[in-house]
């Protein structure tokens, strides 16, 4: 079945505002990485202001593809700038409180950045490589963005939030293992608020995980039936 006009400018790309609009999903990955890294380094005021500008640009790439519907880019565009003046808050302020407002506010971007990546790749009427390169990327940004909200409730909660922490980039480590359900040794959960937001965290990515392959077998099937006809 040919595909109709708009559909064709869905897949190809769109334009907002004048603006060509195009998927930059292995970007994503690459700024992903970035942050990774910038986060193992220290807990610096500048890695700080550093890793928050990254998640942000994050957030505006995966709202800045075809497709995407006008209340998540604008619901987006909010965060962004709540993002913004939070930066600019800590810049001159390193309270625990500062810092997990910062950190749940970096944890909201990277869940809506998921949204946008999933609304987007959903349409998708073949695989390709964005397809992958996005599925991968929502994917790990579920990791991430769990990492941000153990870290952030750390700071805004009393007595120990996980067990066996010593860098802020252990939240990470200690995320994705979740995510991956690898199996625990050396960091754990310590509060009953822990367990549960884990427990949640390993459900969702499995549940993740197997919706999406079964969307992108399904996806990858299509174009060999068509052929064959």
């Amino acid at each position: 079945m040919p595909l109709s006009p708009p559909d064709i400018e869905a897949e190809a790309g769109g334009r907002f505002a004048g603006v060509r609009i195009r998927e930059r999903y292995g970007f994503i990955l690459f700024l992903m990485l970035g942050g990774y890294i910038v986060t193992g380094l220290d807990d610096s005021q500048l890695v700080r202001l550093l890793n928050s500008l990254i998640w942000m640009v994050v957030l505006l790439t995966a709202l800045w593809s075809p497709g995407i519907p006008r209340r998540l880019r604008r619901t987006g565009a909010v965060v962004t700038i709540a993002l913004l003046v939070a930066v600019v808050v800590l810049a001159f302020s390193s309270t625990d409180g500062a810092r997990s407002a910062l950190l749940l506010l970096l944890g909201t971007a990277q869940i809506l950045a998921v949204l946008a990546i999933v609304a987007r790749v959903s349409q998708h009427r073949t695989v390709r490589m964005q397809t992958v390169m996005g599925a991968i990327a929502g994917y790990a940004l579920i990791g991430f963005s769990m990492a941000a909200l153990f870290y952030g409730l750390e700071l805004a909660t009393e007595g120990a939030f996980l067990n066996g922490v010593v860098a802020s980039g252990d939240y990470v480590y200690f995320s994705l293992v979740t995510l991956t359900t690898v199996g625990y040794g050396d960091i754990t959960a310590a509060s009953d608020l822990a367990k549960r937001l884990v427990v949640v965290e390993a459900l969702g990515g499995q549940i993740f995980l197997i919706t999406l392959v079964a969307r992108l077998v399904s996806m990858w099937g299509r174009p060999l039936r068509h052929s064959a006809d």
